[in-house]
């Protein structure tokens, strides 16, 4: 059992996978096990998430509801089974839960500020980031057999989907008016994104990702800030990793 301090995790996940482990178990939140999950691959040690974090949403996909991590890693080593687990490609990044693009990714602050109970911060925090604009507009075209699915948008948002056969589920955000903007705000600080009004789903194993203009776009990849150039191609890897997962009794 290894504890790890700020800026010790990447070196500690791979020591450990150096070490040849049955399993890697890692508590700790999204960030730290989507670090354990990228360093494995689909050829290393099975790796057991325990939730440690604030959202806990890699977890969530893994366990369900369950978010006691005594209870999970009980039921996953009672009768561990190593299972595939699939992720989003931008890149040679990886995310294993969503990517978010356009200035809806402004409002990061903003749900922090409101999760917190500061509401009149979170309005503030909204408006001074722009992300009520209706400037800028993306492309996104989903691939598909059959003919590929192209949608304008504001912003858009890929979320890796579950089951036996995992696909991204690729949202386009597509007000019409900055009344409709505030509405989709509203409902993205109260409840998510994808509770929200004005918005159309598809579901795709790759997905482009276009500026109408040309040029580099905002997004968040399982909440890192990054900037994505004009063009972007978002795939899906079915096998990205190994996970143990607690199976309900």
């Amino acid at each position: 059992m290894v504890p790890v301090g700020a800026g010790e995790l990447n070196s500690a996940v791979h020591t450990a996978i150096a070490s040849g482990p049955d399993a890697l178990i890692v508590w700790g939140g999204d960030g730290s096990v989507a670090c354990a999950l990228s360093a494995s691959g689909p050829s290393g040690p099975p790796v057991l998430a325990l939730p440690g974090g604030t959202m806990n949403l890699v977890h969530k996909r893994l366990h369900g509801e369950e978010m006691d991590w005594k209870k999970i890693m009980g039921i996953a080593l009672r009768a561990p089974a190593p299972e595939p687990f699939s992720a989003g490609c931008v890149s040679e990044h990886m995310f294993f839960v969503a990517a978010m693009m356009g200035q809806m990714t402004a409002l990061a602050e903003s749900r922090e500020a409101a999760r917190h109970g500061q509401l009149l911060e979170a309005a503030q925090l909204a408006i001074n980031s722009d992300a009520l604009t209706l400037d800028r507009r993306l492309r996104l075209e989903s691939v598909h057999a059959s003919g590929n699915q192209t949608f304008d948008a504001v912003a858009a948002a890929v979320v890796i989907g579950g089951g036996s056969a995992p696909r991204l589920k690729v949202a386009a955000i597509h007000p019409q008016t900055t009344f409709d903007w505030m509405a989709i705000a509203v409902d993205a600080l109260a409840n998510g994104w994808r509770d929200a009004d004005s918005i159309e789903i598809d579901e795709t194993k790759t997905v482009l990702i276009t500026d109408v203009d040309g040029i580099e776009f905002a997004a968040t990849v399982d909440g890192e800030t990054v900037t994505m150039p004009s063009g972007t191609i978002i795939s899906l890897k079915r096998h990205a990793a190994n996970v143990l997962r607690a199976r309900p009794t």
